[in-house]
C-alpha cells in the first residue's frame, strides 16, 4: 500500500509509545526508520518487515536524522514522532497528490490531539486556522513570507524524498559540525526549505492524532524569540541563517549575501498576530501555576468547545464521530499500557 513512503520515527525514552506506533504501521507496507536516542536500547518487537532500527542514545536530533539520510530510498518521506498517528490511508491520498504535482515539494492534512482519560480518550481539532491551506508562490521569497502567518508546522508533512535529504545537508558545515541545534530553529528551518524547493498544500482529509503530554522536551528548549535577539546565542542564529542563505540561492539564482539579507528579513517577521501571541502568553502563565489551575483549565475548555465547533460539519476532523482510521488509532492507543 506505502511501499513508496519511509516514515522516520524518531525515539526518545518512550518505548511503549514506540511499540504501538510499530504495531500500527505493521502492515501497511510503509518502510520504517527509527533512529532512537533513548537512553536503553528498545527491546520491544520489532519483527514487522522495513523496519530499520538505530541505538544512538542522547545523539542529537540532527546527527540521528543525518545518519538514516542514506537509508531513505524511497519516493517520499515523513516525520512521526512516537506520540503520534500519521494515518496511512492519509499519506496514501497525499502521495497521489504530489504525484500529480511536481511542483509542490510537501503537504499534509488536518490534525487532532487526544489525550487519554481511563478507558476513555479524548480527542480535539488542532491547527483550525488552517483547513486548506496552500501556499503557490512563484518564487521561494514569496512562499516563506506566505508561511510566516501559518499556525501549522509542516515538520510532520510528506516530502519527497530527494528534497528532504538535501535540505539537511546544508545543517552541517564543512567541517561536519551542526551550524545550529535548537529543536524549533530546526523546525523553523525546515518550514523555510521546503518552500524554497516547492509549494505546500493542506489537503482536506483527516492526516494525524497528536497525544498530549506535559513535560515534552519543547517545554524545556530555548524559545525562538530568545535565540533571535539575545547577544548569547547569536552564533546559533547566525548558524541558522547561514544554512538557509546557502541552500537559497540554489533556486532563486542570487548572491549569499542577498541570500542571507532575505532570510533575515523572513526570519524576522512574526510568526503570530499579536493576538494570538498574547493568547498563548496568557496560556503559557495559567499552566505554569498551580494556583491558576482551574483558569487553565476552563481556557483549555472553551479552546476545545470553539475547535468543536468550528469543524463540526467537516469530516477531516473526527472529534466527536467514529470513522475507521480514528478507531485503529484508538485500538493502537489502547493496546500498550503508557510509559
Amino acid at each position: 500500500m506505502l511501499e513508496n513512503v519511509t516514515v522516520i520515527i524518531p525515539a526518545h525514552n518512550r518505548p511503549n509509545r514506540l511499540q504501538r506506533l510499530i504495531d500500527y504501521y505493521s502492515n501497511t507496507g510503509i518502510q520504517i526508520l527509527i533512529p532512537d536516542s533513548s537512553d536503553r536500547k528498545f527491546t520491544g518487537r520489532l519483527e514487522a518487515p522495513g523496519i530499520t532500527y538505530i541505538h544512538r542514545p542522547r545523539m542529537h536530533f540532527f546527527n540521528k536524522i543525518h545518519e538514516v539520510l542514506p537509508l531513505i530510498d524511497t519516493d517520499y518521506v515523513l516525520y512521526c514522532a512516537d506520540d503520534d498517528f500519521t494515518v496511512p490511508a492519509a499519506i496514501k491520498q497525499i502521495t497521489d497528490f504530489l504525484d500529480a504535482n511536481p511542483d509542490y515539494s510537501i503537504a499534509q492534512g488536518h490534525y487532532l490531539t487526544f489525550t487519554p482519560q481511563g478507558d476513555k480518550i479524548s480527542f480535539s481539532p488542532r491547527y483550525i486556522r488552517n483547513f486548506d491551506n496552500r501556499i503557490t508562490g512563484s518564487d521561494a521569497m514569496d512562499r516563506m513570507m506566505h508561511e510566516k502567518g501559518m499556525y501549522a508546522s509542516m515538520l510532520y508533512g510528506v516530502t519527497r524524498s530527494d528534497i528532504f535529504k538535501r535540505i539537511y545537508s546544508y545543517c552541517f558545515d564543512e567541517t561536519g559540525n551542526m551550524r545550529f541545534s535548537n529543536l524549533f530553529l530546526a523546525e523553523e528551518f525546515f518550514n523555510h526549505a521546503v518552500l524554497i524547493h516547492g509549494k505546500y498544500a493542506t489537503l482536506p482529509c483527516f492526516y494525524s492524532a497528536r497525544e498530549r503530554i506535559k513535560g515534552s522536551a519543547t517545554e524545556t528548549t530555548i524559545p525562538v524569540s530568545v535565540i533571535k535577539n539575545s547577544p548569547k546565542y547569536a552564533d546559533e542564529y547566525n548558524g541558522f541563517i547561514r544554512a538557509l542563505a546557502l541552500m537559497l540561492p540554489e533556486h532563486d539564482g542570487i548572491a549569499t549575501d542577498e541570500a542571507e539579507k532575505r532570510i533575515r528579513l523572513v526570519s524576522s517577521c512574526p510568526k503570530a498576530s499579536g493576538s494570538v501571541t498574547f493568547k498563548r502568553k496568557v496560556n503559557q502563565i495559567l499552566s505554569s501555576h498551580k494556583v491558576f489551575a482551574p483558569l487553565a483549565q476552563l481556557s483549555e475548555w472553551r479552546y476545545h468547545q470553539k475547535g468543536l465547533k468550528a469543524v463540526k460539519h467537516l469530516p477531516s476532523y473526527p472529534c466527536t464521530f467514529s470513522t475507521p482510521e480514528k478507531e485503529e488509532i484508538i485500538r493502537a492507543i489502547h493496546s500498550q499500557p503508557l510509559d
